[in-house]
């Protein structure tokens, strides 16, 4: 393998997730702990981020893409995002009558889904389709030798799924009982998954001119 800097950036990235996983895992609602492992996961997160575009970066401007760079680099965005928010619907991040303030309790339940993340299980089904699909037409696509580049729409699904993660961590540890945090995080949290569904949704009207193409081939 190639261990030029973006490449190790990548690997750095994937242990940056790790210990970002665990950080999360490790929360408890209502103690003192608590706040301070989300703070250092969104501390952690911000780092990734930082390398994500770093790495990039370095590999257009000195031409040091690699194939293991293509594959893993996307791989390891995917699964910290999708992790983040698969790990936001844990049990530890559910709505606690003790901790939650009255306002948040208030809310209707289909909006926060009674959790105190506002992240829902069948948002995290939503994301995870889209990485399925999109790479499943990637796949299928470059198989065909038709290249499949990223579009606008699936970075600023990155950028808005990240900004989301980004206001919930810090929410739940510095603002809780403010109600303008969180009718800012709810607001994040589904704005995140609409821009999701909506690129997933581009992705697909490429998918159906590359497949009826081959049809009519």
């Amino acid at each position: 393998m190639n261990w030029k800097l973006p490449n190790q950036l990548t690997v750095a990235r994937i242990g940056l997730a790790a210990g970002f996983f665990v950080l999360l895992g490790l929360y408890e609602q209502g103690t003192e702990n608590g706040r301070l492992l989300l703070d250092a996961a969104f501390v952690v997160y911000l780092i990734a981020g930082i390398t994500d575009v770093l790495d990039g970066w370095i590999a257009r401007r000195y031409n040091l893409t690699s194939a293991f760079g293509r594959i893993v680099d996307p791989f390891v965005d995917k699964v910290l995002v999708v992790g983040a928010f698969a790990m936001l619907t844990g049990a530890n991040f559910a709505m606690n009558p003790a901790h939650a303030p009255d306002f948040e309790q208030r809310l209707p339940e289909w909006i926060t889904g009674q959790m105190a993340s506002a992240v829902q299980a069948w948002m995290v089904v939503a994301i995870l389709a889209r990485e399925f699909i999109v790479s499943a037409v990637r796949g299928y696509s470059e198989s065909q030798g038709t290249k499949f580049p990223a579009t606008s729409a699936g970075k600023i699904k990155m950028f808005v799924q990240s900004v989301a993660l980004c206001v919930v961590l810090l929410q739940l540890a510095n603002y809780r009982q403010a109600p303008w945090a969180i009718i800012t995080k709810v607001i994040v949290v589904w704005l995140a998954v609409i821009v999701t569904v909506v690129s997933g949704a581009a992705y697909i009207g490429k998918a159906r001119k590359l497949l009826l193409g081959n049809a009519a081939d």
